[in-house]
């Protein structure tokens, strides 16, 4: 069906059409008084028809892995009906259960189809500039190096760097986010989004087989090998389920007739609706089915969630611990005031020398500085022996004159006296201090700062209204940690960590909240994201070591998916429950219906198998419908 063939001609849609016309045929002949032999050929024919394969799945159960599977147990029944002289029956039982069989395999193809689909999201050639022409080659064929050509409308075929042209692209395949993006000359693109309305020139990062759709879906399909201990517990308990009830169903054919003399014929029908009854079907998918169901609309969202065992603990995590940096903060410094203490300059001199001089360096608060003054179009001037001074800052001179940029008002050892409260004023709001100055006097005062991501407040408060403390750790000094938590909301906070000083820290709050989430980048945060119940990676798109490392990936640096996983996990929780009590329920209700002889055996196989699996795929389908509860 997912590849748009019409439905007849699919091999299980002619099986249950055939076998169906024969059942109600059977009941037609019956009606009209045709032969008793007419009547069971047809019951036999449409049987035989559902029932081939489930035959075959039967005799490799028994013969190949030893056990007594539902398939046994529907034969049995489907054979024994006949005998007993119930062959509509027997065609009943074989004819509803195929049709659950036909729903298992189709929830179970939602997820392979998700897979695929994944997999479909990259193109399979890409336009490949040799010279002034361009080939098309097949994406395994392209190297690292070679430049690509990707025009408006078509998907990008390669991780890569945009090295000409710029445009918007559409990223929604990878990262869940519906807003395109800009992407100019030096950004990642990655494999698989759309280029939607400029004409761009990629140089390829990374071969096909390594690109970010391709981690995806491997960890797409890890995922689902990675059990939770609620599917593991619901396959321990089926396992003796199965020979329990068949033991049952025996000892209800044969004790009320040998003991108390009654209708061997009766209680053989019951033992046979109990049988069926039996089959574990409906339990056994109630958990799969709600898992897949949950990853699978988690990737769509762009967030990568390694296996279900993650779906099932966060609903029992009391604590979520943020790095700040890159976390909580988008990780990018960008310069936030300038002040002159010296009349004989402008805030425009003041950015023009020290970007002048910062141009000189690869430090991130130069660049921040840099980056301003390009943003203002602000020349540099020329910088002539230029030095960096460890730890301090960096000294040049322009034209005839020396300066420095330093994060001390001094040069090699002379200082010059400044006001206190400027520094602590603007060390109180988390800001970086850099002195701009000459060898008489400091011209003014430069701060940076990492900018807090804009829903960090609204992820903060909702985590907050779900019961969930809130920790944050940083190598900050604690003025600028504590600025940053005092703004967004955060409940604890730890300064002037160093790396191993986060471990020590994570058992600490676990130890006094219980389970909890690491929230980092997935590089320096490696060893505490691995520490941590569930570790979270941010911007796994960009981070190789983001994917290897985490439990879970976000596709983009966002954190409002966090609500959504814990929103995502109590709901598939409460549907998997909710499909593991209903199940059991109806089994138990149809177990004292058909030993009292209130239900038949086509009523037991039609309520208690097709009815419940039809129930728990259904059920399933609404964990896809969770929205994230921030938007």
């Amino acid at each position: 069906m997912a590849e748009g063939k019409p439905l007849l001609a699919n091999r299980p849609i002619q099986i249950i059409v055939a076998s169906g016309i024969l059942f109600a045929l059977g009941h037609v002949f019956e009606w009209l008084s045709f032969s008793p032999t007419i009547v069971t050929v047809t019951y036999m024919f449409g049987a035989v028809i559902a029932g081939y394969e489930i035959a075959i799945l039967a005799y490799k159960s028994l013969v190949k892995r030893h056990t007594i599977g539902p398939a046994m147990l529907v034969c049995i029944a489907c054979v024994a009906s006949f005998i007993i002289g119930h062959p509509e029956e027997g065609a009943a039982v074989t004819f509803l259960y195929y049709i659950a069989e036909f729903l298992e395999d189709y929830a179970e193809l939602r997820a392979t189809r998700s897979i695929k689909s994944l997999v479909e999201i990259a193109p399979d050639t890409a336009r490949v500039k040799a010279g002034d022409k361009e080939e098309v080659k097949n994406v395994d064929d392209v190297n690292i190096g070679d430049i690509v050509i990707v025009k408006p409308g078509d998907k990008v075929p390669l991780d890569g760097e945009v090295i000409l042209g710029s445009s918007s692209v559409n990223q929604a395949s990878i990262t869940g986010e519906s807003v395109p993006v800009l992407k100019e000359v030096g950004d990642d693109v990655f494999s698989g989004t759309v280029n939607e309305d400029g004409y761009l020139e990629i140089r390829v990062t990374a071969e096909a087989k390594d690109s970010v759709i391709s981690k995806i879906v491997t960890l797409v399909k890890r995922s689902q090998l990675n059990r939770s201990e609620t599917e593991t517990l619901v396959e321990k308990v089926a396992k003796y389920y199965t020979p329990i009830m068949m033991v049952g169903a025996i000892l209800v054919a044969f004790i009320p007739p040998l003991l108390f003399g009654q209708d061997l014929t009766d209680w053989v029908y019951k033992a046979l609706s109990l049988l069926v009854i039996s089959c574990p079907c409906a339990f056994l998918i109630s958990t799969p089915v709600g898992m897949v169901s949950a990853i699978t609309s988690a990737t769509r969202n762009g967030v990568i969630i390694k296996g279900s065992t993650y779906v099932e603990e966060m609903r029992n995590v009391k604590a979520v611990i943020f790095d700040k940096t890159g976390t909580l903060t988008e990780g990018k410094l960008k310069l936030s005031d300038v002040e002159v203490l010296d009349e004989g300059y402008t805030k425009e001199s003041i950015v023009e020398i020290a970007a002048s001089m910062e141009s000189q360096s690869s430090h991130p608060i130069a660049q921040a500085i840099v980056d301003y003054a390009d943003e203002q179009d602000i020349a540099f001037d020329t910088v002539e022996e230029f030095r960096n001074v460890p730890g301090k800052g960096i000294v040049a001179n322009i034209g005839e004159e020396q300066f420095y940029a330093a994060n001390e008002p001094l040069i090699e050892g002379s200082s010059f006296e400044i006001s206190k409260e400027d520094i602590h004023r603007y060390a109180g709001e988390g800001k970086t201090l850099i002195f701009v100055g000459n060898s008489e006097n400091v011209l003014g005062i430069i701060t940076v700062s990492d900018k807090i991501r804009d829903n960090a407040v609204e992820v903060i408060t909702d985590l907050r209204n779900q019961g969930v403390q809130t920790v944050m750790l940083t190598g900050d000094n604690k003025f600028a940690a504590k600025s940053v938590a005092s703004e967004i909301g955060i409940d604890h906070v730890y300064s002037n960590l160093l790396p191993e000083d986060k471990l020590n820290i994570l058992d600490t709050v676990r130890n006094k909240f219980g389970d909890v989430v690491m929230v980092g980048d997935g590089i320096n945060d490696a060893p505490a994201l691995a520490r941590a119940n569930i570790g979270i990676a941010m911007g796994a798109a960009g981070s190789d070591v983001a994917i290897e490392t985490a439990d879970i990936a976000l596709m983009q640096d966002d954190i409002s998916k966090l609500p959504y996983l814990f929103t995502l996990s109590r709901k598939t929780m409460g549907i998997i429950k909710q499909n593991i009590t209903l199940a059991i329920l109806v089994k138990l209700l149809c177990v004292i219906l058909a030993v009292l002889g209130i239900i038949t055996l086509m009523m037991s196989v039609g309520f208690g198998d097709l009815g419940l699996t039809l129930f728990v795929i259904l059920n399933s389908f609404r964990i896809g419908m969770v929205k994230d509860p921030l938007f």
